[in-house]
């Protein structure tokens, strides 16, 4: 006997078909679909008997229309069976694939989407059936095999990272106290505001709550504690037999060893006790295998896993003319389904500091009519400058990685350490009074003011100042974090180590290396090398000591 049920997301029967199927996830529960209500969540199953494949998908309704998509739940979702995707017949494949169409069609649907698990390859019943795409791999680690196995499967740079913090004063414990769950929520938001990540990795508080309350999984907070200070932390998930590296977050540490190693470390050691098959690390930020998040996770493990999603279309004539209505759709852009792709805007800018520096980008970026949305600072002594609004990074929930910052901060080494906080984009700032030759490199961050001058064949690093008045010749080479200051000039082909200063009205002869993190006096002339580190005055200009290597 052939059968359809369409459950919704309030329906103690949805619990009741994940908990029969052979291989689901936490991301097919119930639980996690009733975060969700703004969207509707609904479960498709289609049955033969008492044998059943079922998929969850989120109504989402298309503005200015009256049509519908769907979509899957943030992670890795698709269809579940009670029978092994490999022994599903044909038949009821054919059954599923036919009766979900028709519910689409019947629901006004104009395309729909689903994110696949990657742990089982549930994508078999789309065969012929819409696009299957492959979207990047993600790693994981077996934690059926011996403690010796699962090591040997380290990169040998972790295993030791990992050797050398075990030796340190870090631990790693679960979060069960309000408070420590509190700290969690902070680290992750700080995080997500350092990677520049989209909207929907900031979580509400309520979110967070609503999702440590849900009753068909279990969750496990991981903490890591230096020096009575919490810097880390990570949010697993188990279910049937499967752990996933959720959330996480990491601020600021003492040493070179992220403690992100040691709490996915701990992770494992806590699978393998409680018998799970896999710790599923992911893949990386955003859906790719390229980043340095991806990067991290696979030091912990070679196995690999094929991330897939399923896209259909399933009024094409609809599909079309909603896609050209959008006027940002661009056609090779891999963005499914098209006509949902955000506009892209003109960037807005941040500012990071509020000093008197500040106040002179601030001109610039007004006489070139940029828009600055927010000024930030650590603990502001008050709340604008120039009638922009000034506020607490350390408090701000949502930092929209559309738009790009500038480090108005005038000193180097500041600048420097500030430019780590922010993972998204950097945006360059030069006075229209500036002259700069067609012919030159300058990197983000950089900001040139007013009457300066750079010439042919310059290179300029990023978040460097060149300062009112100052001159950079042809083939001049300046490097990151560094600051020419007003008047100075240099001419032809010197170079300029990274974070170095060269005082106001200094002169640099032509061909000269400057070591980085020097310090050129007010009205020095230069006329040989000088080295890393020293701090140079006069005329001609004599070293008369060295700052601190560090």
């Amino acid at each position: 006997m052939k059968s359809v049920l369409i459950l919704e997301v309030n329906d103690s029967r949805w619990a009741e078909i994940v908990s029969k199927s052979i291989n689901y996830d936490f991301y097919h529960t119930q639980s996690y679909h009733l975060l969700e209500l703004k969207k509707k969540p609904i479960l498709f199953v289609a049955f033969i008997d008492q044998d059943f494949i079922a998929i969850p998908f989120l109504i989402r309704e298309i503005k200015n229309t009256s049509y519908v998509d769907g979509t899957s739940a943030y992670g890795y979702c698709g269809p579940i069976s009670n029978i092994d995707f490999e022994k599903l017949s044909k038949e009821h494949i054919t059954y599923f694939q036919t009766q979900l169409l028709i519910y689409f069609k019947k629901g006004g649907f104009v395309s729909a989407f689903s994110r696949l698990n990657p742990i089982f390859s549930n994508g078999t019943v789309f065969k012929n059936f819409g696009d299957l795409v492959n979207v990047n791999q993600t790693v994981v680690i077996n934690t059926t095999v011996s403690e010796e196995l699962q090591k040997k499967r380290y990169r040998k740079s972790v295993a030791y990272d990992i050797n050398q913090l075990r030796k340190s004063n870090i631990t790693i414990f679960e979060a069960t106290k309000e408070s420590d769950i509190d700290t969690f929520k902070v680290i992750y938001k700080s995080t997500m505001k350092k990677v520049a990540a989209s909207f929907e990795y900031y979580l509400s508080d309520a979110y967070f709550n609503d999702f440590l309350n849900t009753k068909d999984f279990e969750k496990i907070i991981l903490l890591a504690k230096q020096n009575d200070v919490i810097n880390a932390g990570a949010v697993f998930t188990i279910t049937n037999g499967v752990m996933q590296y959720h959330l996480s977050g990491t601020l600021e540490y003492e040493g070179k060893y992220s403690p992100m190693k040691l709490i996915i470390d701990e992770a494992r050691i806590l699978a393998t006790k409680r018998k799970c098959n896999y710790l599923h690390l992911g893949g990386g930020f955003g859906g790719s295998d390229k980043d340095s998040l991806f990067q991290f996770k696979s030091g912990f493990s070679d196995l690999r896993r094929n991330y897939q999603s399923w896209n259909l279309i399933v009024d094409q004539k609809k599909y079309k003319e909603l896609t050209l209505l959008n006027k940002s759709c661009v056609n090779d852009s891999g963005f499914f389904p098209l006509y949902r792709t955000i506009e892209m805007t003109s960037p807005k800018v941040y500012l990071f500091g509020s000093s008197g520096h500040a106040k002179v980008i601030i001109d610039i970026l007004h006489l070139n009519k940029e828009e600055i949305v927010s000024i930030f600072v650590d603990r502001p002594a008050y709340s604008e400058l120039l009638g922009i609004p000034v506020q607490d990074y350390t408090k701000v929930d949502f930092i929209d990685p559309v738009n790009k910052f500038i480090i108005a901060v005038g000193d180097n080494f500041t600048r420097k350490q500030l430019s780590s906080r922010w993972k998204g984009g950097y945006k360059m700032a030069v006075h229209p009074k500036a002259i700069i030759s067609s012919n030159v490199e300058i990197s983000e961050g950089t900001v040139i003011m007013a009457n300066a001058i750079v010439n042919s064949g310059a290179i300029i690093g990023k978040h460097v100042i060149i300062n009112t008045g100052a001159l950079v010749e042809h083939d001049c080479k300046i490097e990151n974090f560094s600051h020419i200051s007003p008047m100075a000039a240099l001419a032809g082909n010197v170079t300029v180590g990274e974070g170095t200063q060269i005082g106001i009205n200094a002169t640099v002869k032509q061909g000269i290396t400057i070591g980085k993190w020097a310090i050129i006096g007010a009205g020095a002339v230069i006329v040989k090398d000088v080295p890393d580190f020293a701090v140079v005055v006069g005329n001609p200009g004599r070293i008369i000591k060295y700052t601190s290597s560090n």
